[in-house]
């Protein structure tokens, strides 16, 4: 059923048919604002300066300002003053990019009520340099709204009726407020309130428009954009909205959105066209060294395996040698890297510290534990081997690890890390003497021959 239903707090009304569509657009525009964060800086700001010029020109225009829109961009964006045009409505462009600038400043800071000192601040910078004594003052004396029947307040009317507008934007607008499940109700109403108080002697359109998008900005909207072509049809509106309805207001700006919100959709759309693309290529031109990657860690796995294997086979090869039950030695097997994971460390991108397997020695009352963790090489393997194990020692026995180059006591091990070289096939070390190479079988030994002989002095 289609009825005129009142906007709570505004003496406005509207017919309540546009709100399914309303109720879609905010849908949309949840969508895009979770997806707008995802844009890169140069295409997120390209945009916003696409409506900013386009905002200032037509915004002006619709009041009589003679620039085209790319002589506006050159006044916004250059800053030259151009040679046979207005100065004045190159003073207007100027100062409608400054107030547009307040205007993001104010929007961003969500958790600060917006004011009635707010709205004459954006008017006093539109007027700036161009009428300094009406800058962001109410006007003292009568007007008239060219072309319309509708007669604003009495001067002395303005300052109450400005207070009452000023209260319900700042209601809206502050933490506890609600600036209504539907945004463009509340901009419209701003808008119209505004332009039917008619507070200022000049400047009253522009910054009107600059209200209706401060509050659409605030709610995470895209901003309406009226067009010069639109002139007629706003005004038309506007004209509607002096009894009370603000439907074909509430048209016309909700068209203007979506407008807006078409230019997000189609950035974000073709962004992620983009990012695919990019990602195919990255693809393609990977591929032969992924291939590489992938054969080199079926080689470099097996290598490590081996070396697992030999070391559990040692510590059972003890267990069984041994006669004291206090005596012994126990094997933690922890995994092994993905081929994921072995592709980062390979490239230096970051990984998270890999435990490949663990060995606690066991002598009467005393007791040593050393980790062996997947890492990088250091400087005196690197240019033979790219993922490497650290041996690392629980100094406290607390399942602290330290690496063992870092250690400085008399009993540290020699050997510091352990890779597999592929071109040699055979094992490299990085020991306290330099570089090491030899066999899987010669490294286990002298590692548990430096444990016994340091940890335990036997």
């Amino acid at each position: 059923m289609n009825e005129l239903k009142d906007l709570p707090g505004t003496g406005y009304m509207y017919y309540s048919n546009i709100e399914s569509r309303l109720h879609e657009l905010d849908k949309r525009v949840r969508i895009i604002r979770s997806q707008i964060g995802r844009l890169s800086t140069q295409v997120h700001s390209h945009i916003e300066q696409h409506f900013k010029i386009k905002g200032i020109y037509h915004s002006n225009a619709i009041e009589g300002n003679a620039l085209s829109i790319g002589e506006t961009r050159k006044v916004v964006e250059q800053g030259l003053t151009l040679s046979g045009k207005s100065l004045r409505d190159q003073a207007e462009a100027k100062n409608l990019s400054h107030a547009l600038d307040r205007m993001e400043e104010i929007a961003s800071a969500k958790d600060i009520p917006i004011t009635l000192k707010d709205i004459r601040e954006l008017h006093k910078l539109i007027l700036t340099d161009i009428q300094d004594d009406f800058a962001g003052n109410y006007r003292d004396g009568e007007v008239e709204i060219s072309g319309s029947d509708y007669q604003p307040p009495k001067a002395y009317e303005v300052s109450q009726k400005m207070a009452e507008l000023g209260d319900y934007v700042q209601t809206v607008t502050s933490a506890e407020g609600d600036i209504r499940e539907l945004p463009i109700l509340t901009a419209t109403a701003v808008h119209a309130w505004l332009a039917r108080i008619h507070p200022f002697v000049d400047g009253n359109g522009r910054t009107s428009r600059i209200l209706m998008n401060l509050i659409l900005i605030r709610s995470g909207y895209p901003i309406c954009i009226v067009t010069q072509e639109e002139r007629l049809r706003y005004y038309d509106a506007l004209e509607e909205s002096q009894a009370g309805n603000l439907t074909p207001l509430i048209e016309l700006i909700y068209e203007g959105v979506v407008e807006s919100q078409e230019v997000w959709e189609q950035a974000a759309e073709q962004q992620i066209k983009d990012k695919e693309r990019r990602v195919q290529i990255a693809a393609r031109l990977e591929k032969p060294a992924r291939v590489r990657a992938e054969n080199e860690y079926e080689v470099w796995f097996n290598a490590m395996e081996l070396l697992k294997s030999y070391f559990k086979q040692f510590v059972d090869d003890v267990n069984e040698t041994t006669t004291f039950e206090s005596v012994n030695l126990k094997f933690k097997d922890f995994g092994i890297l993905s081929s994921e994971k072995y592709v980062a460390l390979r490239e230096k991108g970051t990984a998270r510290r890999t435990w490949f397997f663990g060995i606690e020695f066991n002598s009467e009352k005393r007791r040593a534990r050393y980790l062996l963790y997947f890492g990088y090489p250091d400087y005196k393997i690197n240019q033979h081997t790219s993922v490497i194990l650290i041996l690392a020692k629980d100094l406290e026995l607390n399942y602290f690890y330290v690496p063992m180059h870092e250690l400085t006591q008399p009993n540290r091990l020699d050997i510091f890390q352990v890779g597999f070289n592929m071109k040699k096939q055979e094992f490299i070390a990085s020991t306290a003497g330099g570089k090491w190479t030899g066999t899987v079988e010669e490294f286990a030994y002298m590692f548990f021959e430096q444990v016994v002989e340091r940890d335990f002095g036997a």
